[in-house]
């Protein structure tokens, strides 16, 4: 959760309230563990971030034109350390989601991102994740941007 603390105080300072002081709490993390969706990277014995991999879709995807209708994975809450951030870890925590897919014969992606977090939305394209529509989510004022990705595909 400390991690989680010093996210929201870089949130807050990009004038991005993705996440608040209400969400993500504690609980959703809890419950992430619980239903063995949570993974986390440690760096020499020290958690440095963590993806919450599964395949639950929020029911506000329904109208999103998504480039298929197979089953997906879906990851949630990509959280790196702030001190961790640009050196990887991300991108290694996405290798192990998309992996993690494929070792059980679902060879695509989903997922979201608000529309003023732009450093998230450069990371998906960088990742070769493609932009699918747009949704409203959490009572948000702006909307949340839907990304895809085929992981059977030859880039």
């Amino acid at each position: 959760m400390k991690i989680v603390t010093e996210t929201l105080s870089i949130m807050k300072e990009q004038h991005n309230d993705q996440w608040t002081d209400e969400y993500p709490q504690k609980q959703v993390f809890e419950q992430d563990v619980q239903n063995g969706a949570l993974y986390v990277e440690e760096k020499n014995g020290q958690v440095i971030g963590s993806i919450t991999i599964d395949q639950q879709e929020a029911a506000e995807y329904k109208p999103i034109a998504w480039q298929s209708k197979d089953s997906a994975y879906v990851f949630h809450r990509l959280l790196v350390d702030p001190k961790e951030r640009r050196v990887g870890t991300a991108s290694s925590l996405l290798a192990f989601a998309e992996q993690l897919a494929l070792s059980h014969n679902v060879p695509y992606m989903k997922a979201d991102t608000y529309s003023l977090n732009k450093g998230m939305q450069r990371f998906f394209e960088r990742n070769g994740y493609e932009l699918r529509g747009e949704m409203s989510f959490h009572g948000k004022n702006h909307p949340f941007y839907c990304y895809d990705k085929r992981l059977d595909e030859k880039r």
